[in-house]
């Protein structure tokens, strides 16, 4: 994989190779958290995807973070809107990376740049869906 994933750029992102560098550069790099289940003792993991954010998420963070040398296999995203300044939903993190793939514009190193979704784009995410708020 070339440097920044750039040769796995998108051919509907008619970016830049300098563009897409510095997208990378400036985008929000998710901070993932780590929370407890309420029902049992198992931990979660919990990525953010905000509207109108160019954001690198990480794609495997079941692989990237561990708690105490432990593996945090279950994760999810949630999608924030700042024009309705609320969570719109989460979901399952495998499924939120099948559905971004779309609206990605390079990859490396474990990590994916989604360009800045619109609030319509994010909420079209959850179609067929259920929106749930854990």
């Amino acid at each position: 994989m070339g440097l920044f994933g750039l040769g796995k750029k998108k051919p509907e992102a008619d970016l830049s190779r300098e563009e897409t560098a510095r997208r990378w550069k400036d985008a929000y790099r998710a901070s993932p958290k780590v929370y407890g289940r309420k029902d049992t003792d198992t931990l979660f993991g919990n990525c953010t995807l905000t509207e109108d954010v160019d954001t690198l998420l990480p794609l495997y963070p079941e692989s990237q973070w561990a708690v105490d040398g432990q593996p945090v296999r279950d994760w999810i995203l949630s999608m924030v809107s700042v024009t309705e300044k609320r969570v719109l939903g989460q979901m399952a993190y495998p499924e939120a990376m099948k559905r971004l793939r779309p609206f990605s514009l390079a990859e490396s190193e474990g990590w994916i740049l989604i360009r800045a979704m619109t609030h319509a784009e994010l909420d079209k995410l959850f179609e067929g869906l259920p929106r749930q708020l854990l």
